[in-house]
């Protein structure tokens, strides 16, 4: 995939948004670049980074939003779902703190343990990113 690739799919993936979120939240570092995009493509100006330490067989949130988020429509973003596992941790932690949370992302596997409620497609492999190269 190359940047204007990207660009296509991240419009397809706007397209798809139904509703106007308060904020679009990130998972860094892969979702940084999809969610300035959406962030952009939707008209929100607010945009923060989740980063994320995989502990055992979960996540561990270790940077946190630093703002009153309890009743914000929050978009969070991944670029693509491999177990999904840092999705459901983020959206655990900000449902936690009261936002309304949608979640997105380009693509997801098979294995996925989520579906988000906005994604392009189910693909069986790893994507290589513009930004991973």
């Amino acid at each position: 995939m190359n940047w204007q690739e990207l660009d296509g799919e991240a419009r397809k993936l706007a397209s798809m948004v139904e509703y106007t979120p308060d904020i679009v939240v990130a998972i860094a570092r892969g979702g940084v670049i999809p969610a300035a995009l959406l962030s952009k493509l939707l008209n929100v100006k607010d945009m923060f980074v989740l980063k994320m330490r995989r502990e055992n067989e979960g996540r561990k949130i270790e940077t946190y939003v630093l703002t009153d988020i309890s009743h914000k429509k929050i978009l969070l973003v991944e670029d693509m779902i491999e177990t999904g596992r840092s999705l459901i941790a983020g959206k655990k932690y900000l449902e936690e703190h009261g936002a309304f949370v949608k979640t997105a992302c380009l693509y997801i596997m098979p294995i996925s343990e989520i579906k988000p409620d906005y994604f392009l497609k189910e693909v069986d492999e790893v994507m290589s990113f513009p930004w991973n190269k």
